[in-house]
This record gives structure tokens, sequence and C-alpha cells, in this order.
């Protein structure tokens, strides 16, 4: 069979698997061959699902323009065709293992290596207007390395009057790639090291919300057996919790906005709920104590516990006059 058959059978299952994968979002399709995936549901894990398989068809375009000589350059051409069996095998995921995250960013930054090294005018041009118009994140992009100028390689021009520009030459088509390499292997390095630390991140806060929930139920608990009628601390408690869930769906909405943001926010939500718990336990015992005097009765303890949990400047506004009351008496 033509190694140009073959590549294009490979393309067309490689195609057929990614789009059942992302059309199902399951751990498994059910089908064989099927790709499977713990991490099918994930939004990270679908974007550079759909960037891979966008590789894939340029990786089939690319040699296609390769195998009927449309490159314009004979010695690109010739290594492009001369590498085939490479292409398959960078476009082929693995269906005897599952499809992890890690695994598929591993993948798909080696097609992207090679689709580099290898790509005509035409390749480096298309990958180059997908990265241009990237928007800053977590990782590098392309203007945060180069900056805002209009790349000459790109469609469209490096000016608004084209005709006083001469078109660029293979000495830009050069330059291009090597940027790209840079930014790939930027990339890459960064993509791991955010991984690494992440993993780190969640053992370490895992643990320390499960330390932090005792403590808050000993204070409760603790807090409740000094009291005659504890319905009152209970509310308070459950006012702060409120209020933190409500902060924390605020934040949500305005500030995490980056991916490695969303993936972390559900630990420290639980923490932030927690800590709201334990303010609104804290406000209780300040006014029962009455080291600072809260105003409309439980009600009103209700509603300072809710404004502590909602927000960190009110927590520290009412230990600052805790701290206060108790320098004052």
């Amino acid at each position: 069979m033509p190694a140009s058959t073959e590549l294009s059978e490979a393309v067309l299952g490689q195609r057929r698997l990614l789009e059942r994968l992302l059309v199902h979002r399951r751990r498994d399709t059910g089908e064989e061959p099927s790709l499977r995936s713990p991490d099918a549901g994930d939004a990270e894990f679908v974007k550079n699902l759909q960037i891979f398989l966008r590789l894939v068809v340029d990786a089939d375009a690319l040699y296609l323009r390769a195998a009927h000589n449309l490159t314009g350059d004979p010695a690109q051409a010739a290594a492009v065709t001369g590498r085939v069996e490479e292409l398959r095998a960078r476009i082929t995921l693995p269906t005897d293992v599952p499809l992890t995250l890690e695994l598929l960013l591993g993948r798909r930054f080696e097609l992207e290596r090679l689709l580099i090294e290898l790509g005509d005018r035409t390749y480096l041009a298309g990958r180059l207007a997908d990265l241009y118009d990237e928007q800053p994140g977590t990782f590098s992009t392309w203007r945060s390395l180069y900056g805002d100028e209009l790349p000459p390689l790109l469609p469209g021009g490096v000016t608004g009057r084209p005709e006083t520009v001469p078109p660029p030459g293979p000495e830009e088509v050069e330059a291009t790639r090597e940027r790209l390499a840079r930014l790939m292997h930027a990339k890459e390095s960064q993509a791991q090291t955010a991984k690494a630390r992440w993993a780190l991140k969640q053992r370490v806060t895992a643990l320390t919300i499960l330390v932090l929930l005792l403590a808050v139920a000993a204070f409760g608990v603790a807090v409740a057996g000094m009291v005659a009628d504890d319905r009152a601390l209970w509310s308070a408690a459950a006012a702060g919790a409120a209020g933190a869930a409500l902060g924390g769906l605020i934040r949500l909405r305005d500030e995490v906005t980056l991916g490695t943001q969303v993936r972390q926010f559900w630990l420290f939500f639980c923490g932030q709920v927690l800590v709201g718990v334990a303010a609104g336990v804290l406000t209780f015992l300040i006014d029962d104590g009455g080291l600072v005097a809260v105003a409309g009765g439980s009600a009103g303890v209700a509603a300072v516990a809710f404004a502590v949990g909602f927000s960190e400047a009110a927590f520290v506004g009412l230990l600052a006059r805790l701290g206060g009351s108790v320098a004052g008496g």
C-alpha cells in the first residue's frame, strides 16, 4: 500500500476516534477501537483534544501538498514525504491505555514540534495566525514573547499598504519556524511545570482543608457547649458559610479567568466556605461575650456573619475592632 494511502487512512481513523470522544464526552465511547479517557469531561482536555484534531488535519494537508509538489520547495517536500511514517506515528493516539490529559499534552507537543520542523509556508502561516491571536494566559503566547507587531508571514500583510512591502522571502519562513519552535518549547516546559506544581499543591491543599474542617468543627462544638441556646450560633455559622459561598461565586465569575485557576478553584472554594463558618462562629462569640456590640439581636449577628464570610475586608475589619476592644479594655 502506498505511504500516502496509509497516512490518509491513519488520518481518517484518528479523526473518527477523536470526533467520537469529543461528541460523547465519556470515559469510553464503547466502540472498538476506542479512545478511553478519565479526563473526557475536563474542559482543558477537550481544548487540547480539539487542537490535536486540528493538527492531525494539518498534517494530512501538509503531506498532500508535498506529495503533489505544491509546496514550492522541493527539498522541503522531499523531507515531508521521506518522514511519512514518523508523521503517521505522531498522529496516532494510543487505544491500549487511558488517554489522560498529561499523555495528550505530550503527544500534542510531539506532533507540534514535528509539524513546525517539516511545515511549509502554508502550514507555518496558518499556525502562526492561530497563535498570534491567542489570548494572554498561564503560558507564553506569541505576543508575550515577540510583541504585538504583525509578523510578515501572517496573512494580511504587515502594514495598511501592502503594495509598499515586498513579499516575505525564504528567510522569513525560516525565522517564523524558529520562533514557533521556541514558543512551543516554552509552552511545553511551562505546562509540565504547572502540572507538577498543581499536583503538589493539590495534595497539600486537600490535607490543609481536612485539618481546617476538623479545627472549625471543634471550634463550633466548643462554642456551642458554652451557650444555653445554640440556635443563634448555628444561624451565624450558616450565614458565614453562605456569605463565603456567594463571595466565591462572584470571584469565579469576575476574577478566575485562566484554565489553571479554574482547575484549582474547587478545593480553595471549599476552604473559603469553612473559613466563612469560622467567621460566623467568631461573630456570634464576639457578640455573645459583649466584646463588640452587634445591633439587632440574632438577626443582626447573622447579617454581620454573612458580611464577614462574604468579604475578607469585613472579616479583617471585625478582627481589628475586636483587637481594639480588647486593647482598650
